[in-house]
C-alpha cells in the first residue's frame, strides 16, 4: 500500500483530509499556491449551519477528528427582516448555527485546522502551485466559478452580539443580506445569486438598510471584501485517481451557500475512501449527495418565491420550533425526489463544472490564479 499522499490545495475539505490520513499513519503533504491559509478570506464571520442534520455541528466536526481551536461561537437567535423590514426573530433550543472567523491568523478556523494538521505530522508547502498529480492524490482547489458572491465588510461596532439577516431581492437578488457581530467585531454582507454586476448598488442598499433596522448600530474601521461560490453535478468526484472534494467536486448547499458542512465532510469521506479501501463516491452518495439535491430544489422553490414568498417562508419558520421546520425542507423527501429532475433541467446550463480538472484549465479558479488576482 502506498502510504504516501499529496493534497492539492490547504482550505478545509483539503486539511480535514490530510489531518485524518495523518493519524491514520500516511505521509501527507499539502501543497499551497498561496504563502497561507485562508487567503481568500480576510477575517469574515461566517456560520456553519447547525440546521440540515440531526447531527449537532460540534457532534460531526468530533466524527471528523477536528477539534475546535478556533472560535465556533453558538446562536441560538437570529433577527429576520423581510423587504418591508418587518421583524421577526427566530429562536431554537439547540444553536442555529456556530459563528466562525475566516483567515489565516489565530481564532479562525483555517488558521486552526492548519496547526491540526501540522500538529499530526503533515507537511504543508507554502507558494507552491502543482498542475498534476501523478500518483493520484487528493484535490481541494476550492470553488472554480461564480454562481454566488459576495460582497462585504468586517469593521468594529460597539453593538452587542447579533445575528440578523434580511430577505429582499434590491438587497441581495435571490439570496439573502446579513449581520453578524462578536465581541465588537462585525461583518456584514449581501449575498447575491443573480445579476452580479449590480454588486455595489446592492451592498450599499445594504448597509443603510441595516442602520435604519439598527439605529445603535456604528461602523469604524470598516474593510471591504469580496468571495464566491460554486456548485455543480454530474462530474465524477473520483477519477484518474484523484479525490475531488469540496467545492472541487461541486460540493455546496445550492440553497443559501452553506459550504463548510460540505467541504469538511467530503474531506473525511475521502480520507476515510484511502484509508479503509472503500468507494468514495458511494460514501459521498450516502451522506452528501442526496441533501445536495434537496437544496437544488429547495434553490428552484427561492427563486421563485419573490419578496412576498419570503415574508410568508420567514413567518412559518418563525413559529414553533425553527430548527426543525428548516432541517425538513433542507432533507430528502418524495417530493423533492419527484422535483429534482425539473430543478436540475432548469439550471442545467449552470450546473456543469466550469473547470476542466486538468492542465491548461480556463476556468475562473485557474485565470485568477495565473493573473494573480484572487
Amino acid at each position: 500500500m502506498n502510504k504516501k499522499i499529496e493534497i492539492v490545495g490547504a482550505g478545509p475539505a483539503g486539511l480535514v483530509a490530510a489531518i485524518n490520513l495523518a493519524r491514520a499513519g500516511y505521509k501527507v503533504t499539502v501543497y499551497e499556491e498561496k504563502p497561507d491559509v485562508g487567503h481568500r478570506f480576510h477575517g469574515d464571520f461566517q456560520g456553519l449551519e447547525n440546521w440540515s442534520s440531526e447531527e449537532d455541528a460540534a457532534v460531526l466536526l468530533e466524527r471528523l477528528s477536528i477539534q475546535i481551536n478556533y472560535t465556533c461561537q453558538p446562536y441560538s437567535e437570529l433577527t429576520v427582516f423581510d423587504a418591508n423590514l418587518n421583524k421577526r426573530i427566530i429562536q431554537s433550543q439547540r444553536p442555529l448555527f456556530y459563528l466562525v472567523q475566516r483567515g489565516g491568523w489565530p481564532g479562525c478556523l483555517d488558521y486552526g485546522l492548519m496547526e491540526q494538521a501540522t500538529r499530526s505530522g503533515v507537511e504543508i508547502v507554502f507558494n507552491k502551485r502543482v498542475d498534476k498529480l501523478e500518483k493520484g492524490g487528493i484535490i481541494g482547489i476550492g470553488p472554480r466559478a461564480a454562481d454566488a458572491i459576495a460582497k462585504g465588510i468586517i469593521f468594529n461596532t460597539t453593538m452587542e452580539d447579533t445575528a440578523a439577516a434580511i430577505l429582499d431581492d434590491t438587497l441581495a437578488p435571490k439570496g439573502y443580506s446579513y449581520l453578524l457581530i462578536h465581541k465588537n467585531k462585525a461583518t456584514m454582507t449581501t449575498c447575491m445569486f443573480k445579476d452580479f454586476k449590480r454588486e455595489k448598488e446592492c451592498f450599499e442598499r445594504t448597509v443603510e438598510t441595516f442602520k435604519k433596522v439598527f439605529p445603535k448600530l456604528n461602523i469604524t474601521d470598516a474593510k471591504e471584501f469580496g468571495g464566491y461560490g460554486n456548485f455543480f453535478f454530474g462530474k465524477p468526484a473520483f477519477e484518474g485517481g484523484k479525490y475531488y472534494v469540496g467545492e472541487a467536486a461541486g460540493l455546496q448547499d445550492c440553497l443559501w451557500g452553506f459550504g463548510m458542512r460540505y467541504a469538511m465532510t467530503s474531506g473525511y469521506l475521502a480520507a476515510k475512501g484511502i484509508i479503509e479501501d472503500k468507494d468514495y463516491i458511494t460514501l459521498l452518495k450516502d451522506e452528501l449527495i442526496p441533501k445536495q439535491k434537496a437544496s437544488l430544489v429547495n434553490r428552484f422553490i427561492f427563486e421563485k418565491l419573490g419578496n412576498r414568498g419570503y415574508t410568508y417562508f420567514i413567518r412559518c419558520v418563525a413559529k414553533g420550533n425553527a430548527i426543525e421546520k428548516i432541517r425538513k425542507q433542507y432533507n430528502p423527501s418524495i417530493f423533492k425526489n419527484i422535483f429534482y429532475p425539473i430543478a436540475g433541467w432548469t439550471y442545467k446550463s449552470r450546473l456543469i463544472d466550469k473547470g476542466c480538472h486538468s492542465e491548461g484549465c480556463t476556468c475562473v479558479w485557474c485565470r485568477c490564479r495565473k493573473e494573480e488576482v484572487c
